[in-house]
């Protein structure tokens, strides 16, 4: 049984919630060739397609359905290939109706915009299972332009890296990535759970980018097992993309105590290494009375893993201060999450966690909260406790996840000009302090969704090009070409050879 969700004209389809809390396949269900196909056909192919714009890596939309609409995948894979190199990835963990493609359909407004999600996903998922089939390797699937002679050394293989490494890679320079982890792919390898991306979806995207001739070394920090002075000796420009890694601290009394975790320790903890072997020797006993304290996405993560490890038998409470109006998540995530029977409780707070003898957590007394006078210059209302509204409630694991800063390691080890929050300082240009060093992504500005990190990582590769050969910041960048010169606008003016759908 699979239930129905009430995104596009073909309503998407989940596995059956009381089955996927047990295990960690995927939940989301894709469209159907024939549903593909039919809703595809429902774009009107605008003049100007707000929904590319929408697009943080420019995914050329309209041109994927125009093809898709026919049932040329091969076309319709290659077109959206041109301006993402992480389709399958961005398909599944794109909040596409949150500000993004869906949200920018003009279809919204009559009714249902296009499931382009679900389309992309398909699309990225047939040229995958089409190549299996022919048995044949990963491609790079796009054009490269002939060897510059240039180094870059790129540090961080998360979603930005990848993207930046893979333009440099397109513009003809030789490209070294260095990852700290023993997998590239930063939080979507490690920081988004399997129901929501299988990673083999991701490790065949990375073999792609590889493919292209991108050097990934993997197991090594910079700024401990190489100095970025010797990367700066070896290349002509380094870029650093390390993303977020500092998380808050919880400053509560008896946060301390065995069994209050990191929320966001505890998903690289059961993901770096993949979850099967992580199921075959769990590092956490989270017993059966799970809390969760956090407001966004990371903190909908952590309980349904929780809830997945415990076999769907725990108890898992999500704490948050904010009212539910106000949450920073994807709505359809947390409606997945409540459907598996995750409970929340908001307007509420931690005030103090209390613990047995041998100093591990067994419950937690917390308070209600209600808004306050108007303060500071904002003049938001605070929230304030309730008087005599607390209660208890009994715990054997907390999961805290309120956030995390940008990755501080490198930049303090080096001596690199900080910001908030420990970001690394950029301009527009993206240079930082340190001559030929540039730095884009999370760790510049903090968290984000993957599709932002990888627009963010892209943009400070087209800077590091820019620099590297000599060019003026206001030429036309890869990806603007891509639509000047090879867009569905050639087609339709009949100079861009056309694909006949596959038999």
């Amino acid at each position: 049984m699979v239930e129905p969700n009430r995104v596009g004209a073909f309503p998407f389809r989940k596995a059956d919630a009381g089955e996927r809390k047990t295990n960690f396949s995927e939940v989301q269900q894709p469209y159907s060739e024939e549903e593909v196909m039919q809703e595809a056909e429902r774009c009107l192919l605008c003049g100007t397609p707000v929904c590319i714009d929408a697009c943080p890596v420019l995914l050329d939309v309209r041109g994927m359905n125009e093809a898709a609409a026919r049932g040329d995948f091969k076309t319709a894979y290659e077109r959206i290939r041109e301006t993402n190199p992480l389709l399958g990835v961005t398909a599944r963990c794109c909040p596409q109706l949150q500000g993004l493609c869906e949200d920018a359909c003009v279809l919204k407004w009559s009714g249902q915009p296009i499931g382009i999600g679900l389309i992309q996903r398909y699309v990225a998922d047939w040229e995958r299972k089409h190549r299996r089939q022919q048995q044949q390797l990963p491609s790079p699937s796009v054009s490269i332009e002939p060897d510059t002679g240039k180094k870059v050394a790129v540090i961080g293989a998360g979603p930005a890296g990848l993207a930046g490494s893979e333009l440099l890679r397109r513009y003809g320079h030789k490209v070294t990535v260095y990852e700290a982890s023993a997998m590239p792919g930063g939080t979507a390898w490690y920081g988004v759970p399997d129901y929501h991306l299988p990673k083999d979806v991701l490790l065949d995207e990375i073999e792609k980018i590889k493919a292209m001739g991108v050097d990934i070394r993997t197991g090594v920090t910079v700024g401990k097992d190489a100095t970025l002075a010797q990367l700066l000796d070896e290349n002509d420009a380094v870029l650093i993309t390390t993303g977020c890694k500092d998380a808050r601290d919880l400053d509560t009394p008896g946060s301390d105590l065995k069994g209050v975790l990191s929320g966001y320790d505890f998903l690289e903890s059961v993901f770096s290494d993949g979850v099967g072997n992580y199921l075959k020797n769990p590092k956490y006993d989270l017993g059966t009375e799970i809390i969760v304290i956090g407001g966004g996405d990371t903190s909908l993560d952590c309980a349904r893993t929780a809830l997945r490890l415990t076999k769907g038998r725990g108890n898992v409470t999500v704490l948050c201060r904010q009212p539910e109006t106000e949450l920073h998540t994807d709505p359809i995530m947390l409606e997945e999450a409540k459907e598996e029977g995750v409970k929340f409780r908001f307007l509420v707070q931690a005030r103090s966690f209390e613990g047995d003898s041998n100093g591990h957590v067994t419950a937690a007394l917390i308070d209600s909260l209600r808004a306050g006078a108007p303060g500071g210059q904002s003049g938001k209302q605070k929230l304030e406790p309730i008087p005599d509204k607390e209660f208890k409630m009994p715990c054997s694991t907390v999961l805290v996840a309120i956030g995390r800063g940008p990755n501080s390691f490198l930049q303090k080890k080096a001596g690199i000009e900080m910001g908030k929050r420990n970001a690394i300082a950029v301009g527009d240009d993206h240079k930082t302090s340190v001559e030929r060093v540039f730095a884009a992504g999370d760790v510049t500005s903090g968290e984000t969704l993957i599709v932002k990190a990888m627009e963010k990582g892209r943009d400070g590769a087209q800077r590091v090009h820019e620099y590297l050969m000599h060019m003026e910041a206001n030429h036309m960048s890869f990806y603007e070409k891509y639509y000047k010169e090879r867009s569905y606008d050639r087609m339709l003016a009949g100079k861009e050879d056309k694909v006949m759908p596959p038999d």
